[in-house]
């Protein structure tokens, strides 16, 4: 089988992040991020990559940005949802 995958880059908007009380906010912030991956690419299984995973909760301390750009990579059947390599550290 031939895998096609493509990339594009999101951006998500989580200014209503900051509404939510200071311990929930990086699972508001995942759950905010597979909201609209799963309206952007319908009928796929979203999945967080390590990378994004560990870049939302290395930022409890600070506020997160406002509008995050994330890279999402279509597979088949499945989004993987990364950081682009711009903002990786």
């Amino acid at each position: 089988m031939s895998s096609k995958t493509q990339e594009t880059i999101l951006s998500i908007n989580l200014s209503r992040v900051k509404n939510a009380p200071f311990p929930d906010r990086r699972e508001v912030a995942i759950r905010k991020l597979r909201e609209k991956a799963s309206k952007a690419f319908k009928g796929k299984r979203i999945v967080i990559g390590n990378d994004l995973n560990e870049y939302i909760h290395s930022n409890l301390g600070k506020v997160l940005k406002s509008r995050m750009r994330v890279l999402a990579v279509v597979e088949e059947d499945e989004v993987v949802l990364r950081l682009p390599a711009s903002e990786q550290r």
